[in-house]
């Protein structure tokens, strides 16, 4: 949405009654930004737990309770020409409350390969909420950590199966 030369933009309701109306900011460009968004052709499925080796070697099966889904999404060097990734994440399958985190990883995959990786802190802030029994989708942006690897959090109590889809990144420009 362009903003005016006053910084204001225009929200309009083009129903016969009132609404309410919240806007959530969640990033700008300048003719400064270092970044531009490049689409996807089609959303590329990265991850599907319901499904056998949707993703490199993983087996099928939820994502356990307050753990983590450690995916790379670059090779074992942080590629400079990606800022950030953009992603469909779906929870499906829930059997208890919660909310799923992403957060860039503070590894390299070769880290989780040698069996040096650090454990990676646990966030708290939330990409979606669920209830029990709900099916749930969510934009979310993140950047990958030094490894190109981004962590998706079960933040419940509960497995969930998790469907990540990749719709663009952020290249420099």
């Amino acid at each position: 949405m362009p903003i005016g030369a006053d910084g204001k933009i225009n929200i309009r309701n083009g129903g016969w009654n009132p609404a309410d109306v919240v806007l959530d900011v969640v990033g700008y460009y300048t003719p400064a930004s270092r970044s531009a968004f490049v689409s996807a052709w089609v959303p590329l499925r990265t991850l599907d737990t319901r499904v056998n080796y949707s993703w490199g070697l993983r087996p099928a099966g939820q994502v356990p309770a307050r753990k983590p889904e450690v995916m790379q999404f670059e090779g074992d060097t942080h590629t400079p020409e990606v800022d950030a990734w953009a992603v469909n994440t779906t929870v499906t399958n829930t059997t208890g409350d919660g909310f799923l985190s992403v957060a860039p990883d503070p590894n390299f995959w070769s880290d989780y390969e040698n069996g040096t990786a650090v454990a990676p802190k646990r966030p708290v802030s939330s990409a979606l909420n669920w209830t029990s029994g709900g099916t749930v989708p969510n934009l979310v942006q993140t950047p990958g950590g030094k490894g190109g690897i981004v962590d998706f959090w079960n933040q419940g109590w509960s497995g969930i199966d998790l469907i990540v889809d990749l719709t663009g990144y952020y290249q420099t420009v």
